[in-house]
C-alpha cells in the first residue's frame, strides 16, 4: 500500500477498509428499511445516505452497462432526486460495437427517458484511434469519440456495432484479451470513460479535437514490420501488416465535438480550457455509482479494494490505472439488499425490458461467460443474429483466428499461441461445434471482470 492519500476522507475509508473489507456494509450508505414487497416488487424510492458530506456536492456519473441492473439503479438514482444536473451529474454508456441489437434498443430507450423525464444527461461513448506525433513520428494512440444512439450505417455520427471498435482496439494493442488479461474492458470502457470525464468535469465545450491536424493519414504502414521488429517484437510480419492495414482505414483525427449534439438534456455552459486532472495529487473528486447488487457482494469488494490501491496512484511507484484516485465508489443496490430477483419483478412493473436471448447480454460471446453458455447462446434460435457480427460466434472464431498471437514458446518446443482463453487454450472454433459439452476450465466462467462495475 503506498502512502500517498488523496484527501483525509479516502484515508479514514482506507482505514476501516483494511480492517473489515469483507463487510461491505459498514463502509456503505445506510438502508433505510425494505423497499421490496412480499411480491418481490420495488416498491419504493431508493434511499442514499454519503459516508462524507463532502461527497453530496461532488459530481456523479452512473456507469451504464446496458443490463437490466444498472438502468433499473438509473432510473431509482433519477426519481430519488439523487442526481441532479446542475451539479454536472451523467450517466455513460460505453459501445463496445460488440452488444446484441437489444441491448442498444434497451439503452437508447432508457437514455430517451432519463434526458427527457429527468433532464440528466446520457452520453454514449466510443473507443477509437487517431494519429498523433510521438518522439518525431507518427503513430496510432487510443481516444474516445462520443456517438449518437443511431447505428453508424444511418448517421455517420452514430453508433458501430459490428465489431468494429473491438476490432480497433485488438489491431492496435496486437494481442487478445483473455481471462488473465481482461484488457478490453480497460480499453474499451474504463480509459475512454476517464477521458470524457475528464473534459466534462472541466464544463469544456465538449471533446477537444484528437489526432493531427493534416487531414490525411500519415501513419507509414510499410515501415509497421520493422518498426515492430526494432521494439523487439516477435509477432509474424503478415500479421504486423494486417494489423496496421486495418488501422490506416479509420480515420486519422476525431474533430472537436460539442456535448449538446450528443444530448437532448441541458448542458452547462462549456467555457474553452484544459481538461481537469483524473490522476496525481490533484486528482478531481466525483462519486461513481454502480450497479452491483446485493448477491455480488465479492465484486463490491473487489472494487472497494481497488479503491484502497488508487490512493497510491498519486505516485510513480504505485498506480492503478483503472481506477482514479478521485473516485468515490458507491453501490445502492447492494446496499439497499436488492438482488437479482429484485431486478427482474422491477423492470415487470416498467413499460419496457431488455429483449436478449439468455446469457447475450453485454458483449454476446465474452469469454468470461464460460463454454456452456457461450455453447448455450450460439444454439439459441435469435432472430436479430446476422452472419459476420458479433452476434455470430463465427465472427469471434475468425477475430481469433486472425489476432491470435503465436509466437515460439519459451521452452523452445514449438509455438505458443495466445487466444481469447489464454495460452495454448481452447478456441472459438472448438467452442463453436461442441460447446455446451465442453469441460474444464473454463466450462462455467470465471468471476466476473469490470464490465458492468
Amino acid at each position: 500500500m503506498c502512502p500517498e492519500a488523496v484527501d483525509g476522507e479516502t484515508h479514514r475509508f482506507a482505514k476501516v477498509a483494511r480492517v473489515v473489507m469483507g463487510s461491505v456494509l459498514s463502509l456503505a450508505p445506510e438502508q433505510s428499511g425494505e423497499r421490496v414487497g412480499a411480491d418481490g416488487r420495488w416498491s419504493g424510492q431508493l434511499a442514499f445516505q454519503y459516508r462524507h458530506p463532502s461527497h453530496e456536492v461532488l459530481p456523479h456519473f452512473v456507469s451504464f452497462s446496458g443490463g437490466r441492473s444498472s438502468a433499473a439503479l438509473t432510473f431509482m438514482l433519477a426519481e430519488a432526486g439523487v442526481l441532479r444536473p446542475d451539479r454536472g451529474d451523467a450517466v455513460l454508456f460505453a459501445n463496445t460495437s460488440a452488444e446484441h441489437p437489444g441491448t442498444y434498443e434497451f439503452a437508447a430507450r432508457c437514455k430517451e427517458r432519463i434526458e427527457s423525464e429527468f433532464g440528466i444527461p446520457f452520453f454514449w461513448f466510443e473507443f477509437c484511434t487517431v494519429e498523433d506525433a510521438w518522439r518525431s513520428e507518427y503513430r496510432r494512440r487510443a481516444s474516445y469519440r462520443l456517438v449518437k444512439p443511431v447505428p453508424i450505417e444511418d448517421d455517420p455520427e452514430g453508433y458501430r456495432s459490428s465489431g468494429e471498435v473491438f476490432e480497433e482496439m485488438l489491431a492496435l494493442q496486437g494481442m487478445l484479451p483473455n481471462p488473465h488479461s481482461r484488457t478490453c474492458t480497460a480499453k474499451l470502457k474504463l480509459y475512454p470513460s476517464h477521458e470524457l470525464l475528464s473534459e466534462w468535469i472541466a464544463e469544456t465545450p465538449g471533446p477537444a479535437h484528437a489526432g493531427h491536424h493534416w487531414g490525411v493519414n500519415l501513419v507509414d504502414v510499410g515501415e509497421a514490420v520493422a518498426t515492430h521488429a526494432r521494439m523487439g517484437g516477435l509477432s509474424p510480419a503478415e500479421q504486423i501488416l494486417m494489423r496496421a492495414e486495418h488501422l490506416d482505414q479509420r480515420p486519422p483525427s476525431r474533430p472537436a465535438q460539442n456535448w449538446n449534439d450528443y444530448t437532448s438534456a441541458p448542458v452547462r455552459s462549456g467555457k474553452p480550457g484544459p481538461p481537469a486532472a483524473i490522476r496525481g495529487k490533484n486528482a478531481v473528486l466525483h462519486v461513481r455509482l454502480l450497479g452491483l447488487r446485493a448477491d455480488e457482494s465479492p465484486r463490491v469488494d473487489r472494487v472497494l479494494s481497488r479503491t484502497l490501491f488508487a490512493e497510491g496512484a498519486t505516485s510513480a511507484k504505485c498506480t492503478v490505472r483503472t481506477q482514479p484516485p478521485g473516485e468515490r465508489p458507491y453501490f445502492p443496490l447492494h446496499d439497499a439488499g436488492l438482488d437479482a430477483d429484485s431486478i427482474l419483478q422491477f423492470w415487470k412493473s416498467q413499460p419496457f425490458d431488455l429483449e436478449v436471448p439468455p446469457g447475450a447480454g453485454n458483449c454476446v460471446y465474452c469469454f468470461m461467460k464460460g463454454t456452456r453458455i457461450l455453447g448455450a447462446i450460439a444454439s439459441t434460435e435469435d432472430s436479430q443474429r446476422k452472419s459476420c457480427t458479433p452476434t455470430d460466434i463465427n465472427w469471434w472464431a475468425d477475430l481469433e483466428d486472425r489476432y491470435a498471437r503465436v509466437t515460439p514458446a519459451r521452452d523452445g518446443n514449438g509455438d505458443s499461441r495466445f487466444g481469447f482463453f489464454g495460452v495454448n487454450a481452447l478456441s472459438y472454433t472448438e467452442v463453436s461445434i461442441n460447446g455446451l459439452k465442453r469441460k474444464g476450465r473454463y466450462a462455467t466462467g470465471t468471476p466476473a471482470c469490470d464490465c458492468t462495475d
